[in-house]
């Protein structure tokens, strides 16, 4: 009998190591997405776990245009509205659905606003009208139960070429990634605590065409059709809003792809089922959002931060007039401003033209800044500007220095510096060793170059000036990249 009890505790300590083998080759496998990345997407899915139960009140679900638009921090700070964005990047209506689903295993929101962009064709070859690989991202980091159990059968059922076992078992679809490991791979528990923008993805720069215009709703543009399984799936999510008691509304973001036809089609959806439908592409409802698509977009679908705010204030008022959302105050949205002030800075850094601003706004303990001067750098270098690189704690003396080679180097209070007449290099690492840096620079009489290697990238502009390259070590992301021309008189920013 005791030779038994022995075998089977060899057997379950056997099957218990074996499990935790596995599912830690699962976790360094499976691809993650966290500040560092456009789309957050693992910050997303991962945070929402940590968000203290029943405290949502309004969830967004949709494609990248939901999340680079709809943005949590605006609704809570104008209008108290705590409210969390778990939209991606090709969020098909199967993926908003049982999101949806697990969402209120969680939370109980009075409202649910849905991005329509994907209603309409968008990856036509493809079952689920989206990428596999966008699909798996959005489930990848969904907690097992019942739901997701669902969603894995319906997900494999409507596409063939997916397979039930490898979400069981990511390593069957993620195996060929050991030679592609990258830094998050290994920091998964530090990376994984980072959520403080609560979905949103934020776009720093602008890109919209100029030439956009908002239409003007009119019943003779006809009707565009959706695709059968993305409506099939907005009436699940209708009827499961329905039964949940929360109010739904339709949305679309400003984009390229919005019209008249589309609009017509979602609004008669959304009439026929009694809810409302915001679409910002629509003359009336742009102009009174002061949209300016050139600058507030960043693309031609996606919201730069600027066009984020915007659209976020304005849905914050029509969430707080029309449905009477709002109005609290939570510890978990407050805690997360100074975040977001945060991000905003980065976000405005890189427009930023003015070289003495642009040196103060350096201050910052988050930033790692390296500087490399090419061909001359003193001309017009103001006295104001050296004073701003000292209070960066560099000496930079460069009053009369003409021609020189300087680079300087400002990472977590070490500073490293260098200027004479030949060419210069410095190397060093920034974030606790975890990535190096190299740079170069060569002033006028020889060969009037530079270079700042980041993480085994090039970020000098290698103009003539001063190269400054900035980064931010908690994001592990270049905030940005820009040369003053300090031979010229004015001092211009080239990006």
């Amino acid at each position: 009998m005791g030779k038994r009890f022995r075998l089977a505790g060899k057997c379950a300590a056997f099957t218990v190591i074996l499990w935790f083998c596995v599912m830690s080759v699962y976790r360094v496998l499976v691809p993650k997405f966290f500040y560092d990345t456009t789309w957050p997407t693992t910050s997303t899915y991962l945070g929402f776990y940590e968000m203290e139960k029943n405290t949502v009140d309004v969830l967004f679900f949709g494609s990248s245009h939901a999340a680079s638009f709809f943005l949590p921090q605006e609704l809570y700070d104008g209008y108290g509205i705590r409210s969390y964005n778990l939209g991606c990047e090709q969020q098909n209506l199967v993926t908003s659905y049982f999101w949806l689903k697990e969402a209120l295993r969680y939370q109980k929101p009075g409202v649910v606003v849905l991005d329509c962009y994907m209603l309409f064709p968008y990856n036509p070859q493809e079952p689920l009208n989206t990428a596999e690989s966008c699909t798996r991202k959005a489930l990848d980091f969904m907690r097992w139960s019942a739901v997701k159990r669902e969603a894995v059968r319906d997900i494999c059922r409507l596409d063939e070429n997916q397979s039930l076992l490898s979400y069981y078992l990511p390593n069957i679809r993620y195996h060929t990634r050991w030679t592609g490991l990258s830094e998050n791979d290994f920091t998964f528990s530090r990376m994984a605590g980072r959520y403080e923008l609560m979905g949103y993805a934020p776009l720093g720069w602008h890109g919209g065409r100029e030439d956009f215009q908002p239409f003007a709703a009119a019943a003779s543009a006809g009707m565009a059709d959706m695709v059968p399984l993305m409506r099939e799936y907005l009436e699940h999510i209708t009827a499961l809003c329905r039964q949940e008691g929360i109010r739904l509304v339709l949305a679309k973001t400003p984009s390229t792809a919005g019209n008249a036809a589309k609009y017509n089609t979602v609004k008669a959806y959304a009439d026929e089922h009694g809810l409302d439908y915001w679409d910002f592409n629509e003359k009336r409802l742009y102009r009174s959002t002061g949209l300016r698509f050139q600058t507030d977009n960043a693309d031609d679908g996606h919201g730069s931060l600027w066009g984020a705010q915007k659209v976020s204030r304005q849905t914050g008022k029509m969430l707080s007039q029309q449905y009477g959302t709002g109005g609290h105050t939570d510890r978990q949205w407050e805690d997360t401003k100074g975040y977001y002030q945060a991000v905003c800075k980065d976000c405005e850094l890189a427009h930023e033209t003015e070289i003495d601003d642009y040196l103060e706004a350096l201050q910052d303990e988050r930033y790692s800044i390296f500087i490399s001067a090419k061909e001359e750098c003193t001309a017009y270098l103001k006295d104001s500007s050296l004073e701003k690189l000292r209070a960066l704690g560099l000496r930079a003396e460069l009053e009369g220095a003409y021609g020189c080679s300087y680079l300087a180097a400002v990472c977590g209070g070490k500073t490293v510096e260098k200027s004479g007449y030949e060419e210069l290099e410095a190397e060093g690492t920034v974030r606790d060793g975890l990535a190096a840096y190299r740079m170069k620079s060569a002033g006028a009489g020889c060969g009037s170059c530079s270079s700042i290697v980041i993480d085994g990238a090039e970020r000098s502009k290698n103009s003539r000036g001063l190269n400054i390259a900035v980064y931010n070590h908690e994001t592990k992301k270049l905030v940005d990249a820009v040369c003053f021309d300090t031979s010229a008189q004015e001092n211009p920013a080239v990006r």
